[in-house]
């Protein structure tokens, strides 16, 4: 094969060597996968006729096997996707989703294009750290792309950001760095692109302003601003990946982006306090008792928010972070994403 280096015949392969064609077991290559890496133990040929001798051997009722084949496959580095029909072998082992990383948010003020360059490669290399249990490396690679970088990693939805930095100056006036932008999955002929560029510097300002307001944990003003710009502008905004976007019309219910934007803001609404229908009738029923106890009533559900918020920001965090605060306790490191949670929340 013209793509691969060629490959000693490993101890399974001749086991099962038959005179299989490629196209014989179905099986179609990822579309987002690359060549074949360079410690895989098989070429391209026999990684098509271990496929095919698996099948076989299901077609056969042969199961055990079967699964022989496909954990040996596994450990040469090879791949199989068994409802989607497909193979991989370039060192990864995901189906159907972005084959790399995908920057989200603006790095306007705060990356270099040299910078940028150095994150997408730490980020890649942690990604394949983590898929080879090198969690030594991949921490580690985290650690720097959070201190150095402000980089915040989704490896549910293969994104990356800089983490939003809007602060006062002297004059009391707001220095706008990291912030929010026009969403890159947006079209570039519609609305949110197209938008004059005045009213893309006062959403701007306006976003900004509001994340002051949240710092400040104000949220009855930036969930104000937030309904000023939608009704201005028609503009929703992302909180997660610090985008927004112009939704018109009947396209509000079904957008994609709304559906994100709205959950991204779900703590903020808990946080401000606003409640939902079985909410609101309680309050009603509490409204019709004395004034000493709703003012009672109110001290313990504002009491209940406060612990309620705690958890909110742990579970929203990634490792990482969350041993970032670990370590600024001088408390252990150790242990999975719920045993860090429930050791901050005892701290």
């Amino acid at each position: 094969n013209n793509i691969l280096h060629k490959r000693h015949s490993s101890p399974l392969y001749n086991s099962y060597r038959q005179n299989d064609s490629s196209s014989s077991h179905g099986y179609i290559l990822e579309p987002n996968a690359g060549p074949i890496h360079p410690k895989c133990r098989l070429t391209e040929n026999q990684i098509h006729i271990l496929i095919s001798k698996r099948q076989r051997c299901k077609r056969q009722r042969q199961y055990d096997d079967a699964d022989k084949i496909l954990a040996a496959l596994n450990q040469c580095g090879v791949f199989l996707h068994d409802k989607r029909n497909e193979w991989r072998a370039d060192g990864k082992n995901h189906f159907g989703r972005r084959s790399d990383y995908v920057r989200r948010g603006s790095t306007y003020g705060l990356l270099s294009e040299e910078d940028i360059s150095a994150v997408s490669t730490m980020v890649e290399d942690r990604s394949y750290a983590k898929k080879r249990g090198e969690f030594h490396i991949s921490d580690k690679l985290g650690d720097i792309l959070k201190a150095k970088y402000r980089v915040k990693v989704d490896d549910k939805n293969r994104e990356w950001s800089v983490e939003n930095i809007v602060e006062e100056d002297e004059n009391g006036k707001v220095v706008i760095g990291g912030d929010y932008v026009p969403s890159p999955l947006c079209k570039l002929d519609g609305p949110t692109h197209t938008m004059d560029e005045e009213s893309k510097t006062q959403i701007a300002q306006r976003l900004a302003e509001r994340t002051l307001y949240r710092k400040k944990r104000d949220y009855a003003m930036a969930d104000k601003i937030l309904d000023e710009v939608m009704a201005q502008y028609s503009v929703v905004v992302d909180d997660r990946t610090k985008e927004w976007k112009v939704v018109l019309g009947d396209d509000f219910e079904d957008d994609d982006f709304v559906k994100g934007a709205l959950l991204s803001q779900r703590s903020a609404y808990v946080r401000g306090g606003k409640k939902t229908t079985e909410e609101h009738n309680k309050t009603s029923a509490i409204s019709e008792r004395d004034e000493d106890s709703t003012a009672s009533t109110i001290n313990e559900e504002e009491v209940i928010a406060s612990a309620n918020q705690n958890a909110l920001d742990f579970d929203s965090m990634t490792v990482v972070e969350l041993k970032e605060q670990l370590r600024q306790a001088g408390l252990p490191v150790s242990g999975k994403k719920a045993d860090l949670i429930l050791r901050l929340n005892q701290a």
